[in-house]
């Protein structure tokens, strides 16, 4: 692949691994007794910002699921991008990771959710 196919590897693993990111703190948030909308706007103006993380985040906490990026895209790309990684000789601490979070998610009947969904799964998930 060219450097246009690479860098797109390299994106999209950033967002997968932001979007799980923003998902895992929002549910420790939750468990921790903090308003998961105040706690978002506060990230979101802090380090801790994602472009992703706010944007799903923001419709999860909304309960608007409507399928626009399906939980299955991230998982494959997520996926592809640590294949990439490992031909590169390269094994990074959390992009393996974020890809079992989306593959699980997706075995969990969320492949044909919107990523967004990931919120609630993870909630349910401990």
């Amino acid at each position: 692949p060219g450097d246009g196919a690479r860098t797109k590897l390299v994106n999209n693993l950033a967002a997968g691994i932001n979007l799980v990111a923003a998902a895992e703190v929002l549910v420790m948030a939750g468990r921790m007794g903090l308003d998961a909308t105040r706690t978002l706007q506060v990230i979101e103006q802090s380090s801790g910002q994602s472009w992703i993380g706010s944007e799903r985040m923001r419709r999860a906490i909304a309960g608007d699921l409507a399928p626009r990026a399906h939980m299955s895209l991230l998982e494959k790309d997520t996926r592809l991008a640590v294949q990439a990684a490992l031909a590169a000789g390269f094994k990074g601490p959390l992009g393996a990771s974020a890809r079992d979070v989306f593959a699980k998610a997706s075995a969990d009947g969320l492949a044909n959710a919107d990523d967004a969904a990931l919120l609630q799964w993870l909630q349910q998930s401990e």
